[in-house]
């Protein structure tokens, strides 16, 4: 491992990581910007040999003595990025592959776009199931952006990257928010001033295994998503009336005609 640390952290949580965990440092290995991985295993209860697997790479291993949840683990490895001298932040999902120059797109388009603190990027979703591939484009502009946080996240969050003076102010994510953690993020850089981008090329994969939507984890998903609707509210945008109310019918809606709908918008955007 080098000892000279790069401009660039990377942060990747696990929790009992198959086969797929290799397809992934693979892609930040071909990375054109060098870069420290900070992996936090989450507790697992079967682990690879993270050393063999990372062998070559800059790295630390973080190993977490029970589950804590993402949160928990995200947090846990911000906390070892801080006390680093960094200067962007970089976001991987295990089983995600990044474009080969990922890295280096979007820090160029964070050095071309002072202005922002936080970005991410269009994104491929392919689902293992079918076959089916889906391009998601995100918001471009940090007006774009916060008009599309009234209603849904406008960054995925697997292909974020942030500036290291936006995390020191920003620090660790909220408990507070199950299964949206991301979304509370979003909410509180926009409320702190700090804007959001999208990079508008696809350089992110994310490999869906299923297509199902969890009921559970759906609920408290639109619960929290309401909450911090409801927090953050600016009461004199349209945008905010108009997004609780979509999360509101979400909510209602039964969970067999959401999946129903998701097919039938997959099968259009698939032809």
């Amino acid at each position: 491992m080098n000892t000279a640390a790069p401009d660039m952290a990377v942060l990747m949580p696990v929790y009992n990581p198959g086969p797929e965990l290799a397809l992934t440092l693979d892609s930040i290995r071909r990375q054109q910007v060098p870069s420290r991985l900070y992996l936090v295993d989450d507790g697992s209860k079967t682990k690879p040999d993270y050393h063999a697997l990372l062998k070559g790479m800059d790295y630390r291993l973080i190993e977490l003595p029970k589950n804590q949840g993402i949160t928990g683990a995200l947090n846990a490895g911000l906390a070892e990025i801080l006390k680093g001298n960094y200067s962007y932040v970089a976001r991987v999902d295990n089983g995600d592959i990044n474009t080969d120059d990922r890295f280096a797109a979007q820090k160029a388009y964070l050095e071309s776009h002072p202005g922002l603190s936080v970005i991410s990027s269009h994104v491929r979703y392919e689902y293992e199931v079918t076959g089916l591939k889906i391009d998601v484009f995100n918001p471009e502009t940090p007006e774009e952006c916060a008009r599309r946080l009234r209603y849904n996240a406008p960054l995925t969050h697997a292909s974020i990257m942030f500036r290291m003076d936006f995390l020191r102010a920003f620090k660790m994510y909220s408990t507070a928010y199950p299964a949206a953690e991301d979304l509370a993020m979003e909410f509180w850089a926009d409320a702190n001033g700090y804007r959001m981008g999208n990079v508008p090329r696809i350089l992110y994969r994310t490999i869906e295994m299923t297509e199902s939507i969890s009921g559970g984890s759906r609920k408290k998903q639109l619960k929290s998503r309401l909450h911090l609707q409801w927090e953050y509210a600016r009461w004199g945008n349209p945008h905010t009336w108009a997004g609780i109310a979509r999360t509101l019918l979400l909510m209602v809606a039964p969970i067999g005609l959401l999946r129903r709908v998701k097919s039938t918008i997959r099968a259009i955007m698939g032809k």
